[in-house]
């Protein structure tokens, strides 16, 4: 049993015997759990290309972070943050002055649940598996092309 469930667990043995005791932090490991899992998926799935900071490669890589947060503000944008991970990414796109023209690979193998949590880990959105799946059940076309035109208007 990994730590975060021990401690979740613990937090609800806890908050039975003494309910309010274990609220604050059974959602702090909770929210510790969930920033975890984000870390490893982008560990393993993003920091390859985009750097272990998500600082990116000048012309090669585009940064994350400061694009994540700005989009993760927008209803349209978070649906774009949720297809360009789902669905990939190719075309040409400028982020903070910087032209990029590549592809970004489908991350179709992760879970809708590790999709909201690499989004979060990046933005600390607070996006669940629900937002995810409401988001990819809204966009009819799953392909990289169609993922480019859902980049809003309002880029960092």
């Amino acid at each position: 049993m990994r730590a975060g469930a021990i401690t979740a667990a613990l937090g609800i043995i806890i908050g039975a015997v003494a309910p309010g005791f274990a609220a604050e932090p059974q959602a702090a490991a909770t929210a510790a759990a969930a920033g975890d899992a984000g870390a490893s998926v982008f560990a393993s799935r993003c920091a390859v290309c985009h750097g272990p900071q998500a600082a990116g490669i000048p012309g090669s890589f585009p940064p994350l972070r400061e694009q994540v947060v700005a989009f993760a503000k927008i209803p349209q944008g978070r649906d774009y943050l949720v297809m360009v991970v789902t669905t990939g990414l190719m075309g040409s796109l400028a982020v903070s002055g910087i032209n990029y023209n590549g592809v970004m690979p489908a991350q179709s193998g992760l879970s809708d649940a590790e999709v909201a949590a690499v989004l979060n880990y990046l933005a600390t959105a607070a996006l669940s598996a629900a937002d995810v799946i409401d988001a990819r059940a809204r966009h009819d076309d799953k392909s990289a092309q169609a993922t480019r035109t859902l980049r809003p208007a309002t880029v960092p």
